[in-house]
């Protein structure tokens, strides 16, 4: 099939949400709209997802004048307020699951020679919504569940911003098949999960917590506990101890049996993760326990030794950054943290909206790198491709998506892009994700 070809399916499968007449369906759907008035839904989708001035950050008097200028569309700023309800919330969530469910249907690269069949990535951000006393109230934790091979967000789900994330994981139990493997930070670390991942076939690495303990049996069936905090100090920077299976905890929910592994930081890392544990300090984040282990990356993973050398595991645990290259294009180029004091459903109109930008961006970012490998054995970043898709997208206003012949030729000036200026940096000896999954590729090519 052609590139032609190919960015004419990927616009159908699109169109199959954003096309005017399914988005007037949609806003029906969940009674956004009984019948078309001065704001139409495509109008409304425009100035929540694709205009740069972002609904959460911008006054109403501003926004009025940019829908005036952009669809001939004339509101007062009250009647504009007015469509920033609850309803006006629930037709973006309809239109950004819709979207979501669509990643099923894109073209998908061949999985690498891996034994998993998904990578599963769990993480979060979180940012709050401004009183207008100038405090802060509680907003909103996005947990997104990300899947490495195809790029898809698989889950996401929306908390209270000081919400536990277990529940999170918990939520997602249910979803765990057998050959995935689920890559998780310390947010979510509970033994009785891990189980639940266990048994349902599934693999698992993650970090285990500062204050967790560590306990084996001599010849007499005598518990005997390891520190391997104390046994990493003899090692040499990077050098790497596997226990083998040995147990966590000796009681409670976090208790179980599992492989365990400990390697020194090199300085490098060590000065990374003393950053990290001053910027948990200034936000209010208890770090005792980690400062005394600072100096070690301890992993857990139900993986045997025959499934995974040691040596492969901490590449493949530093996966996991994936998702916070994600986050930080949420903040960075989308600033889906950038709000006002508002009413909580202008707040969900805003980040249902920015979500579905995100996710559009990722969908054609995503899809550009595929095809950017299958044509010329490229690996691009995932920064510099969402960042190029994201411009060409807010440069329409977001009505050059709602009809086919336009999207195309946005889907094609988004590839030309990428292709001359999306590449990803190789840096000298640092992997990047395809060097870790053995996915072959040219360092240099040429363009035309």
């Amino acid at each position: 099939m052609s590139l032609k070809e190919e960015f004419s399916t990927f616009a159908k499968t699109v169109l199959d949400v954003l096309s005017v007449p399914n988005l007037r369906q949609s806003a029906r759907d969940v009674g956004f709209v009984q019948r078309l008035k001065k704001l139409k839904p495509e109008d409304f989708l425009s100035i929540c997802s694709f205009l740069p001035q972002p609904v959460g950050a911008t006054e109403l008097t501003q926004l009025c004048g940019a829908l005036s200028r952009e669809s001939n569309t004339h509101l007062s700023k009250q009647a504009l307020h007015q469509r920033f309800d609850e309803k006006g919330a629930a037709f973006l969530k309809h239109v950004f699951f819709q979207l979501a469910a669509k990643q099923e249907l894109m073209a998908m690269p061949p999985l690498p020679e891996t034994p998993f069949s998904r990578i599963r990535i769990l993480d979060a951000t979180s940012f709050e919504r401004p009183k207008k006393d100038g405090t802060s109230s509680d907003g909103a934790k996005i947990h997104l569940e990300y899947e490495l091979y195809e790029g898809k967000f698989l889950h996401t789900l929306l908390s209270g911003s000081r919400e536990s994330d277990h529940h999170a994981a918990y939520a997602l139990a249910d979803t765990i098949q057998p050959g995935d493997l689920i890559i998780r930070d310390l947010g979510y670390f509970s033994g009785d999960h891990l189980k639940q991942i266990d048994r349902a076939g599934a693999s698992y690495i993650t970090r285990t917590p500062a204050n967790m303990t560590y306990w084996t049996r001599d010849d007499q069936g005598e518990r005997i506990q390891i520190k391997p905090e104390e046994d990493a100090k003899q090692l040499e920077p990077g050098a790497i101890k596997d226990y083998g299976v040995i147990q966590l905890g000796v009681k409670g929910k976090n208790t179980l049996q599992t492989r365990v592994i400990v390697q020194r930081l090199t300085e490098d890392q060590q000065n990374k993760r003393k950053a990290g544990l001053r910027k948990r300090r200034r936000k209010g984040g208890h770090t005792q326990s980690a400062d005394k282990k600072d100096h070690t990356q301890i992993l857990a993973t139900n993986l045997t030794q025959e499934e995974m050398d040691v040596q492969a595991l901490y590449p493949m645990y530093s996966l996991r950054w994936q998702v916070e290259i994600l986050f930080k294009t949420w903040k960075s180029l989308f600033a889906i943290d950038h709000v006002r004091a508002m009413n909580p459903d202008r707040f969900l109109c805003h980040m249902y909206g920015k979500l579905i930008h995100i996710l559009l961006s990722s969908m054609v970012a995503f899809q550009c790198r595929f095809y950017l490998h299958q044509k010329h054995h490229l690996e691009g970043s995932e920064y510099k491709c969402i960042h190029h898709a994201k411009r060409a997208i807010e440069e329409s206003k977001g009505y050059a998506l709602y009809h086919r012949s336009s999207l195309e030729d946005v889907l094609e000036n988004i590839y030309e892009s990428i292709y001359r200026h999306g590449r990803k940096d190789h840096r000298h000896r640092h992997q990047s994700p395809y060097d870790i999954l053995q996915i072959a590729y040219e360092t240099h090519a040429r363009v035309e």
